[in-house]
């Protein structure tokens, strides 16, 4: 049987599972995942090069003056915006075009724009182009994660985003060798093409250009087929964007460590944002140039590659929980050197120690991340993770240009050369330059000393409550099928012809119900039905039926699995996480994890979801209704909204039918999905069985069991008992 989802197994951290070169070649083989990685390695390679052009271009239109520090904050304000005002707005236009074809348009799009740039001397053009571009980008953006997941399989999406961070941020690097590069070659290049001799910050800009002009000629050779339909067919289960914005706050505001993990991130990046920003006053301080930026950036950005490989090794000697607050630190004494610095020599080393302090913490943080949320909803984790290190770096490079201005920079003076005129040089001085890189990197180590005390507290917390959670792997040849949905949705109805189905094949049935199926957990069933007890906290509820559904596995629906027989159940672990995680404002993950070592990580293996709308099922319930039936129509539209969004997230373990449908047309659907899985374990039960052909024992499953007592009284009358399997 397919067990437990990654990631769901607790709170243990581990490295990821499945990363070797032979997972990412496995990757790489497929066509439109490769295209869409090349088109992301060069637009982000150009971007990160346009993106230091500009800023080298808004200093020379303004020359080395406060002024120029305001436009350069302005400019990372224009970058900012967008993708912080317009990101629900996009997400609503991605999910409704061609999400090929928009990418396409956008990345056009960006390269008519950025092309013209250098043509302007006027700031304000330079800020309107800025916007246009990240505009465009603020609608790619979410096209291309959308279409990722379609293109590669679902147990491949973790290596997949993985892979994609590292095209995306593992460019940096080589955007700031390959902008010096060029700035290099525009003297040369000015024969050929004379507006460089005026403007030889046009060439990387104009890379970066025909950079976004390639990138949509690779994706245009990608194949979607009818994924784009597919999810919009989906797009009405997901939530709204403010209910998505809601239950990220809830999860990060529930969660300890990543709480701590994503403010960690985000001040690591942050740091980096403020060399990226500051970068250029930087190298002129140091009398360096526009080259000496470009080589502090690329210096920054290899530091982050050795601290990216060097993550592994030292997760193995020390828990990643251990690393990241240190890796904070480190970045942020790098930079605290980096801005004492006398010279672009002497920075190098301390700027490289920046990075791999923010790319160790990085890394670490990715998996611990990992590992820790939860499988249904890790898409919004990292969502949420990546978005904390967008605004961090953008955040930081608004903000760190505006305090130079405030403060002023660096006071430059006439200095003698031997064979020419004087020249303009900055002494070694303490001015708003190197103050701002200072506050940066203090900032950094008290975050580090915050964060690190945080996931202390936390651990320490773990390791008192430890639940001891694992994946449970009970052989049988058995399966497990539950039903969800709101009440009133049919559940009853649609097991009982199932039941008589399976046996009219010549499968054992065991019909049962939660919160009950056993003596045990028909007790707590009272308590907890019991209209009279309106008192019961949520916690104890859940507690409640966490103990009960213990009881169940282990009485009735392991036992039935391992005698090979199918195991119907009304309701499971999902029940619980939506009508106590989300109706009840616990948490799902909370209780999902509380689910998880109540049931040693038993999950079902088809989960048959009939949607009701809230109202029409409290309506079919009638108005003799137990304790949770009287929850309130609020409530109930809170647990079929969160029914559809983990259906959403992990379709192939969930069957969603439209309750209202008729109840033949119904039957026919689940029995259908439930005799092809039947299928699918008797050919691995055959499979097996090969490598036990000496064994002429035949184990004979116990004769049909019925729990549900609903079941058993129905006006259904029951399948007759059919015979027991015989071994292949």
């Amino acid at each position: 049987m397919e067990p437990p989802a990654a990631g769901t197994s607790g709170p243990t951290t581990a490295q990821p599972s499945g990363v070797s070169p032979r997972a990412y070649l496995d990757l790489l083989r497929i066509g439109s995942f490769r295209n869409l990685m090349l088109a992301t390695l060069g637009s982000t390679l150009g971007d990160w090069i346009g993106f230091l052009a500009i800023l080298a271009l808004t200093e020379s239109i303004l020359g080395q003056t406060r002024a120029a520090a305001f436009a350069v904050s302005a400019v990372m304000a224009a970058r900012v915006l967008p993708s912080m005002l317009l990101g629900p707005i996009a997400g609503v236009f991605v999910d409704r075009w061609n999400r090929k074809r928009l990418m396409i348009a956008c990345d056009i799009g960006r390269a008519v724009v950025m092309a013209l740039i250098p043509f302007s001397d006027e700031i304000l053009t330079l800020l309107l182009a800025t916007l246009v571009i990240e505009v465009l980008s603020s609608l790619f953006a979410p096209a291309k994660d959308s279409v990722l997941p379609t293109l590669v399989q679902p147990r491949q999406l973790v290596l997949a985003n993985q892979l994609n961070l590292m095209v995306t941020y593992g460019t940096l690097p080589l955007g700031g060798i390959v902008f010096a590069g060029l700035l290099a070659v525009a003297g040369p290049a000015s024969g050929l093409v004379p507006f460089l001799t005026e403007r030889p910050v046009a060439l990387p800009i104009w890379f970066n250009a025909a950079s976004f002009l390639i990138s949509a000629a690779l994706l245009s050779q990608l194949t979607l087929s009818d994924a784009d339909r597919k999810r919009a067919r989906g797009h009405d289960l997901q939530p709204g964007a403010w209910q998505q914005l809601r239950e990220g706050f809830a999860f990060v505001g529930g969660h300890p460590i990543i709480r701590a993990l994503i403010l960690g991130v985000m001040l690591a990046f942050g740091s980096a944002g403020v060399v990226i920003s500051t970068g250029q006053f930087y190298a002129s301080v140091l009398n360096a140039g526009s080259q000496g930026f470009g080589i502090l950036v690329g210096v920054v950005g290899v530091g982050l590659l050795i601290g990216l490989m060097a993550a592994a090794p030292l997760s193995s000697r020390m828990a990643p929980e251990r690393l990241f607050a240190p890796g904070i630190a480190i970045a942020g004494a790098g930079l605290i050197a980096t801005a004492l610095m006398p010279s672009l020599a002497w920075a190098v080393p301390s700027a490289l120690l920046m990075g791999a302090g923010a790319g160790v913490s990085f890394i670490v943080g990715y998996t611990i991340l990992q590992s820790r949320a939860d499988d249904r909803i890790r898409g919004r984790t990292f969502g949420a993770f990546n978005s904390g290190v967008r605004v961090a770096i953008f955040g930081s490079t608004t903000a760190a240009p505006f305090l130079i201005g405030v403060i002023g920079r660096e006071r430059r003076v006439l200095e003698q050369t031997v064979d020419g005129p004087p020249a303009l040089v900055y002494p070694y001085a303490i001015g708003g330059v190197r103050l701002t890189l200072v506050l940066a990197g203090v900032l950094a180590l008290i975050g580090a000393g915050f964060t690190g005390r945080a996931l202390t507290r936390a651990l320490a917390r773990e390791q008192v409550l430890q639940l001891g959670i694992a994946e449970v792997d009970v052989p049988h040849r058995g399966l497990f099928v539950v039903f969800e949905g709101g009440d009133g949705s049919g559940k009853s109805t649609q097991i009982r012809l199932l039941r008589a189905a399976v046996q009219r094949v010549g499968y054992e049935a065991v019909v049962t119900r939660e919160p009950g199926g056993t003596p045990i957990g028909e007790a707590v069933r009272e308590v907890l039905l019991a209209p009279d007890h309106d008192a019961m906290g949520g916690r104890t509820e859940a507690l409640l039926y966490a103990a009960a559904r213990a009881q169940h596995v282990e009485e009735v629906i392991v036992p039935a699995l391992v005698r090979g027989q199918v195991v119907l159940s009304d309701r499971f672990v999902d029940s619980s996480i939506v009508y106590q995680g989300a109706g009840r404002g616990l948490g799902e993950e909370q209780v999902a994890e509380l689910n998880r070592w109540a049931t040693d990580g038993l999950v079902p293996d088809l989960v048959v979801l009939l949607d009701v709308d809230a109202d029409e099922g409290l309506r079919r319930v009638g108005e003799q209704r137990d304790r949770l039936e009287s929850a309130g129509s609020e409530f109930h539209r809170t647990v079929a909204e969160a029914y559809r969004r983990r259906a959403a997230d992990d379709p192939e373990r969930y069957l969603v039918l439209d309750a209202t449908r008729p109840v033949e047309e119904l039957h026919a659907a689940v029995r259908d999905a439930v005799l092809a899985r039947l299928r699918d374990v008797d050919a691995e039960f055959a499979a097996d069985a090969e490598f036990a052909a000496d064994d002429d024992e035949v184990i004979v499953p116990d004769p049909v069991q019925v729990s549900n007592p609903d079941a058993a009284s129905s006006s259904v009358p029951p399948a007759p008992p059919a015979p027991p399997r015989s071994d292949p």
